[in-house]
């Protein structure tokens, strides 16, 4: 109906300027007398009244260029409208691709060490399984960023996706360690290519709506918290009733699922007659914009080491917290999650990323000084207060972070840009866990997590200093 209404527009207004130009002005009876019976010329300067033979003639001629304008007008809106509709149908259908991918995922992160543990993994060694991904992540994040410039961002997605797939059996296949670690990181290298491919496809789409693009973005973050709050039941539903490794096989189908709804999607890589050159890491990394968002991924992820690494540990030795009532406030935190996603992005549209940031930076920081000192009085409503303004502000500035990073990225090496943020938190979650885990050892947890408060001060001050 939309398309039938926009076509009779355009019909409706091509027959009014044919037929005014057939009865107003070729029509040999409806000519005005004293008027010449010739074509008149266009004059210069598009319309000179005292050119004009008589002053209908010149009304005449500014009929007709005020029906050409309003023709185009109206062609105009109605391309914008067809581009922003087709935008807003691949958004979804991005979302919708997303959506049981992240269920998955969901109910596979709880699992996992004790996957590990079924391969005799001490609780130490853990961690090679969470941490593999993101060391695969880690050295090809550059790599991918420069084909998504170069080859292609649809690529990137759907071959990412069923690598992700492959990676995933070849997890709920393995019989021993090694295959084991090696699932794993095919699983790196699957999420390093859709990740990446994906951001700078967001970035395209929603180059023509910048004001509406951090929005989007925290409807996105809120449809994957909602999968991640989801994911965990069913996840403990299927491995009751069909095992540890059925988990594994459901990421894998989601990843193809995901990878069929990307294959609708259009490729939004333009390639221009000439293009700039493009950037390379060492190039990017110099500039000032991204080394403001080099100091808050660092911040950030350093935080999320602290949720995963200290606050199960401090929740259980200094609050008696069984795993039951640590599961229940890691569901609070995803929901807080949900919400702060939305109000993230819109607040960001609003007043602007770089102020979502600097505020989220300092709340962070807050947080964990309030966090340390109620573990310090072993306050413990306090202690999951401060943690819940935590989980808040790190929901509000998902948004609001990638925006940032998509609007300092020049367009020509879109990819790569995108993907110097990303390689710096990967680097960083590879490094953080272990320091914390030593700090909390020698020092006790209320210094680590003063540690994680200067981490998001130090981080936030880098971004006021180099951001614009």
């Amino acid at each position: 109906c939309r398309c039938w209404g926009r076509c009779m527009v355009f019909a409706l207004s091509l027959a009014f300027v044919l037929s005014w130009r057939s009865c107003a002005y070729l029509n040999p009876a409806s000519r005005t007398p004293g008027i010449s019976h010739r074509r008149l010329p266009r004059p210069s300067g598009y319309l000179q009244f005292s050119a004009c033979p008589a002053p209908s003639a010149c009304s005449l001629v500014a009929r007709r260029r005020d029906c050409r304008q309003l023709v185009g007008r109206v062609w105009r809106r109605l391309l914008t409208e067809d581009r922003t509709a087709d935008a807003d149908r691949h958004l979804k259908v991005l979302l919708g691709s997303q959506f049981p991918l992240y269920v998955g995922v969901g109910a596979l992160l709880p699992i996992l060490p004790l996957y590990g543990q079924q391969f005799g993994l001490a609780q130490s060694s853990v961690g090679l399984l969470l941490s593999a991904p993101s060391f695969a992540k880690l050295l090809l994040n550059v790599p991918m960023g420069q084909v998504a410039d170069s080859k292609g961002r649809k690529l990137l997605m759907v071959g990412g996706m069923l690598v992700l797939a492959v990676g995933d059996l070849g997890t709920g296949l393995a019989s021993a360690l090694p295959a084991l670690l090696i699932g794993r990181l095919i699983t790196g290298a699957g999420l390093a290519m859709a990740d990446t491919g994906s951001s700078a496809w967001v970035a395209d789409v929603t180059a023509d709506r910048p004001s509406e693009r951090a929005s989007f973005l925290g409807l996105q973050n809120a449809v994957i918290s909602s999968a991640f709050v989801l994911g965990p039941s069913v996840g403990g539903i299927l491995v009751d009733n069909f095992g540890m490794r059925s988990i594994f096989f459901i990421v894998a189908a989601g990843a193809a699922l995901c990878a069929a709804g990307y294959s609708l999607l259009p490729e939004t890589r333009l390639v221009e007659a000439s293009s700039k050159p493009r950037l390379s890491f060492g190039e990017l990394i110099q500039s000032s914009d991204q080394q403001a968002l080099a100091g808050m991924s660092i911040a950030f992820y350093t935080g999320a080491a602290c949720k995963l690494v200290l606050i199960p540990a401090i929740a259980a030795a200094t609050f008696a917290a069984t795993p039951t009532e640590v599961g229940e406030a890691f569901s609070a935190f995803a929901l807080i999650g949900v919400v702060g996603t939305l109000l993230g992005g819109r607040i960001a549209d609003s007043v602007g990323p770089r102020t979502v940031l600097v505020t989220c930076g300092v709340a962070c920081a807050v947080a964990y000084v309030g966090a340390a000192l109620a573990v310090q009085a072993q306050a413990k409503f306090a202690f999951y207060g401060f943690l819940g303004l935590w989980a808040l502000a790190a929901a509000v500035k998902s948004p609001a972070l990638q925006a940032y990073a998509i609007e300092v990225a020049p367009q020509e090496s879109r990819g790569m840009a995108l993907s110097v943020p990303k390689t710096i938190g990967d680097l960083t979650f590879l490094v953080a866990p272990f320091l914390l885990g030593v700090v909390a050892d020698q020092f006790g947890y209320d210094t680590a997590l003063f540690a994680c408060s200067v981490a998001f001060a130090v981080g936030t001050a880098i971004f006021v200093a180099k951001s614009k």
